[in-house]
């Protein structure tokens, strides 16, 4: 009896151990998602994106709030790098159905890509809080940060900064200065005009975009070489719809983005 009690509590030493240990690097998935298209984790790092994951379970009081302060993080990002945020919330077992996932997405008007089956990934991560949070990135898929299991909302802070990080190491973006542009924008919210003052300290290559809340550009307001000093612009917001937006102005490779509401 003796040698199976060694024997049992060595198993389960070693199971503790497994499940205790801090990953570097993300579990891949490859399959189609719940609402039928191809999703490929490895492929998404490989293009360069930053890629966050939450894992949920739907009796998890603190799952949709971090889900909710997620976003507002993910758009941010997105205004400062379209195209490179991008998003999961899956199931942390196997046995919630496909529409019990999207009906929670959809509930909390969610934009991260909805999955199923996420219980061998929670275990690999040691997920045994509610929700867990995972960020990927680069082409060695690494893990920026530890898995965060038991979200704390102000753990966006880190995580933004490190997702800020990555991606200025990879194409070399400069980081907002307001050394470099001081921005005023008003009125804001608008209805009709808004005005935007900046200073530049050198000659500049200036563009000036309205972003979504998802990154994705709507319009391009000014792209033109402009002289060093104060520069003072007026742009027609009548046509844009009823939101929440982000002004973009990339100066010479130095982005600063400001958000704007309209309100007919």
């Amino acid at each position: 009896m003796k040698i199976k009690y060694y024997t049992l509590t060595l198993i389960l030493a070693t199971l503790f151990t497994i499940q205790t240990t801090a990953q570097t690097t993300a579990m891949n998935f490859n399959r189609n998602d719940c609402n039928g298209n191809p999703q490929h984790l490895f492929a998404d790092l490989n293009a360069g994106k930053a890629v966050i994951i939450e894992y949920f379970m739907t009796s998890c009081a603190p799952c949709p709030a971090a889900g909710q302060v997620l976003e507002v993080m993910k758009a941010n990002l997105l205004a400062q790098y379209p195209g490179k945020i991008k998003s999961y919330a899956i199931a942390f077992n196997n046995t919630y159905s496909c529409s019990t996932v999207i009906n929670w997405v959809n509930t909390y008007s969610f934009t991260s890509v909805p999955m199923d089956s996420g219980a061998t990934q929670v275990a690999y991560y040691g997920g045994m809080g509610m929700p867990t949070i995972i960020i990927a990135a680069g082409s060695n898929h690494q893990l920026l940060g530890a898995p965060y299991i038991g979200f704390n909302n102000s753990d966006t802070t880190q995580m933004a900064s490190n997702i800020r990080a990555f991606l200025n190491s990879q194409v070399g973006i400069k980081e907002n200065s307001n050394s470099n542009l001081s921005l005023e924008m008003f009125p804001n919210p608008s209805n009709y005009e808004v005005h935007l003052n900046f200073n530049l300290k050198e000659n500049s290559d200036v563009v000036i975009d309205v972003i979504d809340v998802m990154g994705r550009k709507i319009s391009t307001l000014l792209s033109e070489k402009l002289q060093t000093g104060t520069v003072s612009k007026t742009f027609n917001a009548s046509t844009l719809p009823n939101g929440n937006y982000f002004m973009r102005i990339n100066a010479n490779g130095v982005i600063t983005h400001q958000k704007l509401s309209i309100v007919h």
